[in-house]
């Protein structure tokens, strides 16, 4: 995650509600059961101890960029695994919130956009073993250690779909007739989030959870962000700092947005969420 101004962390953090100050029954038991529960199964921490193997690694990968609409971007450089791992992948706190969400509203049908090298994936497949999981990976190279991860963890749920998103997500996208979950973490763009969200939009139904990634990343992120959740469609969202959710259940409340932090949280920990 790039580099976030002291001063918007700390606006956040005294703007964020704790638990202590959560007066819907909604988002209490949500901070309690999503942002709360820590606990710690043993298929979690064998994803965890992957997760060490990736950040130790000596192997390297081409490095493949993909802009919203553009054609590949291939040159002759060479990124570390072990660098991916350490600066790309979802921290451990965001996938433990992504699995206690799955787990939380019973959510089947899974769509990732931007697999990396699979651990958040892993959390996923991991909270509801009998889900339906598409990700979309850009970068073979990166897809293929995620297969041989997931493998390993005897995960045998997932589908990965290579290959530049303007040909991989139409597709994806069709074979669900809804979408109960979608992670949009595969292009950090204004337009390209934006785009996504409104191609995903008509696949919600009333207990859809999107997850929008990076929303503090850059100005375009977060006015990607804004526009999302003024959409008519989405019922409430939830600004976690590091990553933006929405829900479309209209029955829960008014239309509302909420910040929300753990008690236990210092602003200067915020910008490190993961």
């Amino acid at each position: 995650m790039s580099k976030i101004p002291f001063l918007l962390v700390l606006k956040y953090y005294w703007e964020a509600k704790t638990i202590f100050s959560a007066h819907s029954p909604f988002i209490y038991q949500f901070m309690k059961n999503v942002m709360g529960d820590k606990s710690e199964s043993e298929n979690l921490r064998h994803i965890e101890l992957k997760r060490r193997d990736l950040v130790n690694s000596k192997s390297s990968i081409p490095f493949i960029e993909y802009g919203a609409g553009s054609s590949v971007g291939r040159n002759d450089s060479k990124r570390k695994v072990s660098d991916v791992a350490k600066n790309s992948l979802s921290g451990k706190r965001q996938c433990r919130i992504m699995h206690n969400l799955v787990k939380q509203y019973d959510l089947e049908n899974i769509l990732e956009i931007g697999t990396s090298l699979g651990i958040s994936t892993a959390y996923l497949a991991v909270a509801n073993p009998n889900a339906k999981i598409i990700t979309l990976e850009g970068n073979p190279d990166s897809a293929n250690i995620a297969k041989t991860l997931w493998k390993e963890l005897n995960l045998e749920s997932i589908n990965v779909n290579v290959g530049e998103f303007s040909n991989t997500m139409n597709k994806a996208i069709d074979e669900f007739q809804a979408i109960d979950m979608a992670f949009l973490d595969g292009n950090h763009r204004k337009q390209a989030t934006i785009d996504y969200f409104n191609l995903l939009k008509p696949k919600a139904i009333q207990k859809s959870v999107f997850i929008v990634d990076d929303i503090y990343w850059s100005k375009g992120m977060n006015e990607a962000w804004n526009e999302i959740i003024q959409d008519e469609s989405v019922a409430l969202s939830i600004d976690l700092f590091r990553m933006g959710i929405v829900f479309f259940d209209h029955s829960v409340m008014p239309k509302q947005h909420f910040k929300l932090i753990s008690y236990k949280l210092k602003p200067w920990s915020i910008g490190l969420f993961g």
